[in-house]
C-alpha cells in the first residue's frame, strides 16, 4: 500500500490552515514539501514541514499560502518509496469591482469612480512568505466589451494601471477624465503579473459604456468659401469643447475634388489640404484663403481629438460649398 496525500476539496488563500492527511504507510523521517506552480510545468518551494511515522495530518500555517495558483504536495523522504504527490488550485480572495457611473460621455464632467473590495482575511502573510501584488487596470475594449473578453486582442489598451499590495477591505479611485477620451466600452478588472492558472477574479469585470461629448460643438462661419475675406484673416472656424483638461485637439481642412468623367454624379474625393491644433483656452480658429482654390467643389473642417492611447477620433464634421450655392427661380 502506497502513502496517500489527501487535500481538501478547495482553498482560498490567507483564510485558514492547509490541511493534509496522510493516508497509509508513512516514514519514519520525512517532510512534506509545498510548491506553488510559477510556470507550466515549474513549480517554486513555499514551505515545509516535518512528518515522522505517527504524523496523519500536517497544517501549513494560513500565512505561507497567500497568492492563489497551482499549488503541489510533496512527501521528501530519505527512505526508498514511492513518491507521494498531490496538485491542487487555491483561489484567490473574491474581489468585487464597481465602476459608477455606468454610462458617460467622454472627457466626463461627473467623475468616474472605480472601487475595490476583499472579504476579510484570517491572517497576515507570514514572515518571509511572498506578499500580494495585484494590479487594478482599467482597459478600452473598443466599440464592444467583447473586445476584453482576451487579453491579446487587438482592440485592448490599458488606460490606466495602480499596484494594489495585499487584500485591502475597500478602496475607492476617482478616475481622472482625461482616460476617457475615447467613445466605447472600458472594463475595470485585476491582474497578478505572476504566474496564475487560477482567475484573480472569477466574477464578470465592471464595465463602463461613454459616448461622444455632447460638450463638442463645432461649426463654420462662413456660407460659403469663395469669397475669402484675406483683410478678416481667411474662414473662420467655432467650437465648443469639454472643460476636461489635458486635451489634445485639431482642426483638420480637406478639399472634395469631383472626378473630370462625364457622369450625372460623378464620384468625388477628399484630398488632405492643413490642420491647425486648437490653443488652450481657444474658441475659434481662422483657415488662410490661400489654402481655398475653385478647383475644388467643396471644403470640410473635422474636429479632431487625440485621446490618451494616441488615438485620434474624428469628432465634429462641417462641409461648406466652395463657391455660393444660386438659387433658382422663375421669371
Amino acid at each position: 500500500m502506497c502513502l496517500e496525500l489527501l487535500l481538501p476539496d478547495n482553498h482560498t488563500a490567507l483564510t485558514g490552515d492547509l490541511e493534509v492527511q496522510l493516508i497509509g504507510p508513512r516514514p519514519e523521517h520525512g517532510r512534506l514539501q509545498l510548491l506553488r506552480a510559477t510556470a507550466a510545468q515549474s513549480f517554486a518551494a513555499v514551505a515545509a514541514v516535518s512528518v515522522a511515522n505517527s504524523t496523519t495530518a500536517v497544517r501549513f500555517p494560513c500565512g505561507v499560502v497567500t497568492l492563489g495558483g497551482r499549488y503541489r504536495v510533496v512527501l521528501l523522504s530519505a527512505e526508498p518509496q514511492e513518491e507521494a504527490a498531490q496538485e491542487m488550485d487555491v483561489r484567490w480572495p473574491a474581489a468585487r469591482l464597481a465602476l459608477q457611473p455606468q454610462h458617460a460621455q467622454t472627457y466626463p464632467e461627473v467623475p468616474v469612480t472605480a472601487s475595490l473590495e476583499f472579504p476579510p482575511t484570517t491572517c497576515f502573510a507570514a514572515a518571509g512568505a511572498v506578499i500580494p501584488e495585484l494590479w487594478l487596470e482599467l482597459l478600452y475594449c473598443g466599440h464592444s466589451p467583447a473586445g476584453c473578453a482576451d487579453g491579446n486582442a487587438t482592440n485592448t489598451q490599458v488606460i490606466f494601471s495602480q499596484q494594489v499590495l495585499g487584500y485591502p477591505r475597500r478602496r475607492d479611485l476617482v478616475l481622472k477624465c482625461e482616460l476617457f477620451g475615447l467613445a466605447g466600452h472600458y472594463v475595470l478588472t485585476l491582474r497578478s503579473k505572476l504566474y496564475t492558472s487560477v482567475p484573480v477574479i472569477e466574477s464578470e469585470p465592471a464595465h463602463i459604456k461613454v459616448a461622444v461629448s455632447d460638450r463638442f460643438v463645432f461649426n463654420v462661419h462662413a456660407r460659403s468659401i469663395l469669397p475669402c475675406d484675406s483683410l478678416d484673416g481667411g474662414v473662420a472656424v467655432l467650437f465648443q469643447y469639454p472643460a476636461c483638461e489635458p486635451r489634445v485637439d485639431r482642426v483638420r481642412l480637406f478639399a472634395k475634388l469631383r472626378a473630370d468623367v462625364a457622369s450625372l454624379a460623378p464620384p468625388t474625393s477628399l484630398h488632405y489640404v492643413a490642420e491647425q491644433r486648437v490653443p488652450p483656452g481657444a474658441h475659434s480658429l481662422r483657415f488662410d484663403c490661400d489654402y481655398f482654390s475653385e478647383r475644388y467643389i467643396e471644403y470640410c473642417f473635422v474636429y479632431v481629438n487625440q485621446a490618451v492611447t494616441g488615438a485620434v477620433t474624428d469628432v465634429r464634421m462641417d462641409c461648406v460649398p466652395t463657391m455660393p450655392v444660386q438659387g433658382t427661380g422663375f421669371s
